[in-house]
């Protein structure tokens, strides 16, 4: 079980706030390894301590674009400084569910659960008896189903529903339901519960489950919007991921408070940036909006495409005539690399443009909420490592320096910029192990233009990448929640 979250539960105690972990308690134990995310009732009363708790801990508030909100439903991200791991609270302060793509209903069982919960769990946690928990469990699903959207998602996962159900049903009393449903729920069946707990014991048909989850629907009245919309959002949201899954849109809806963020890995040719920008993507991305982009290699613009292509049709006659002429010299084609880090000006231009349309989008998706993370950044500096590159020694290289220039001028300061760093002796092995290797002239001169490299605006983190890969990574994702925490 993870230190951290177990601390988390404990201060809660310690400041004698109500709550409890009241959903997927058979699942209590990867939740508290961090695994799943930790589903918590809070006491309306404790709100303003359990956010100070929260705030002291670290957890920082996140927001989910393009979706329909829950009332009185959040979400809180974390983050263990010893394992390098994300923890999620999905704190409710009402119970509003009924579904998993739309929350519609209000079942004011909070004092119920709360007042029959016991730190029996794993860990000390709070969780309620398995006769609260069973209560609102059947409930739950029943009022699914008279949702085709949901009826469907609910067969897609009955074998977890079934494991959950199974789990309470061996722990709960009949009778002990029966005494809870008079004091908590007055009105409400016992008869019509227990008809409800039968059917989902043995699932029952799609006819027998809709009835009685009609049924249901008629006594708990109180919702967020009226049945038919539901129904229509509930279809829009579920077409719409369903559409995206399918289209392969892997983009997530949710950021992190305030917002955006702009991460650049910066260092010297085989340094590891690629590598690290990578897993530090990916970590983020299972959980929030993420975009990763190469600037090194930025994606072709119409704008640039045309000069592209020529440069493209001129290089491969280049490389003809010099093959032709070279085998009839000494019958074997010569391979002659570029070895310094000054390509044509035209190049350079072109580089910049790309490079510029490609930043523009990503700070578009950045003020979406998206963190952004990019492979190279071009230095403030002229002719510093991936910035303005091209000398003013003519007058067509004066108009492109100065253009150049222009288009780098641009450009925002990222908000951390990581700088890889390792022995040149270890950059040279390492592009010798690639299976298109740079010429070692350009190793070299990358490897000097890194040590120079410094954004004065941006807060600098140097990361040496001669230690194991997992402490590399550590020691970045504690980085960006640090920048996080001190927002």
């Amino acid at each position: 079980m993870n230190k951290r979250i177990l601390s988390f539960f404990a201060a809660l105690s310690e400041k004698e706030i109500t709550y409890c972990h009241f959903k997927s308690n058979n699942n209590l134990k990867p939740a508290l390894e961090g695994i799943d995310d930790l589903d918590l009732l809070v006491k309306w009363a404790n709100i303003d301590d359990f956010m100070g708790t929260v705030q002291e801990f670290g957890f920082r508030p996140a927001f989910d674009r393009h979706s329909v909100p829950t009332p009185f439903v959040y979400h809180f991200f974390g983050f263990d400084d010893e394992e390098g791991l994300l923890i999620h609270l999905h704190v409710y302060f009402r119970i509003v569910t009924g579904g998993s793509i739309l929350k519609n209903h209000w079942i004011q069982v909070e004092d119920m659960l709360l007042d029959e919960s016991r730190p029996e769990g794993v860990g000390g946690v709070f969780i309620p008896s398995a006769e609260a928990d069973l209560i609102l469990f059947v409930i739950r699903k029943f009022i699914e189903q008279t949702s085709i959207v949901e009826h469907f998602l609910f067969l897609r996962d009955w074998d977890n529903i079934r494991a959950e159900l199974n789990w309470l049903n061996e722990r709960a009393s009949r009778s002990s339901i029966r005494a809870l449903l008079a004091k908590w729920i007055p009105g409400f069946s016992s008869d019509l519960f227990e008809a409800g707990l039968d059917l989902l014991i043995r699932k029952g048909t799609v006819v027998q489950r809709v009835c009685l989850g009609r049924k249901m629907n008629r006594f708990f009245q109180n919702k967020v919007y009226s049945s038919l919309k539901a129904s229509l959002i509930r279809s829009a949201m579920f077409f719409h991921a369903y559409s995206r899954g399918k289209l392969g849109f892997t983009r997530q809806n949710r950021s992190l408070f305030p917002g955006g963020m702009l991460i650049a890995f910066t260092g010297s040719e085989a340094s590891g940036k690629s590598t690290l920008s990578k897993e530090t993507a990916h970590w983020l991305h299972s959980r929030f909006d993420v975009t990763r982009i190469h600037l090194g290699k930025p994606p072709k613009n119409w704008r640039t495409r045309p000069f592209w292509a020529g440069i493209r049709l001129f290089s491969l006659a280049k490389r003809l005539v010099r093959f032709f002429y070279t085998f009839s010299r000494d019958g074997k084609a010569k391979h002659d690399r570029v070895s310094n880090n000054l390509p044509h000006p035209v190049v350079c231009w072109l580089d910049s443009i790309d490079r510029v349309h490609s930043v523009r989008e990503m700070v578009k998706r950045m003020m979406e909420g998206s963190l952004v993370m990019t492979d190279r950044y071009p230095s403030e500096e002229l002719g510093g490592l991936d910035g303005a590159r091209i000398l003013p020694n003519s007058y067509v290289t004066r108009w492109l320096s100065l253009r150049e220039r222009e288009n780098y001028s641009c450009f925002p300061t990222p908000d951390i910029v990581f700088c890889m760093i390792a022995p040149l002796e270890l950059t040279l092995h390492r592009n010798s192990l690639r299976e298109s290797p740079e010429p070692e002239e350009f190793v070299r001169q990358r490897f000097e233009l890194a040590r120079k490299i410094n954004f004065k605006r941006s807060r600098m983190v140097e990361i040496d990448t001669t230690v194991p890969l997992e402490d590399s990574v550590l020691s970045i994702r504690r980085a960006i929640w640090r920048v996080f925490s001190s927002e």
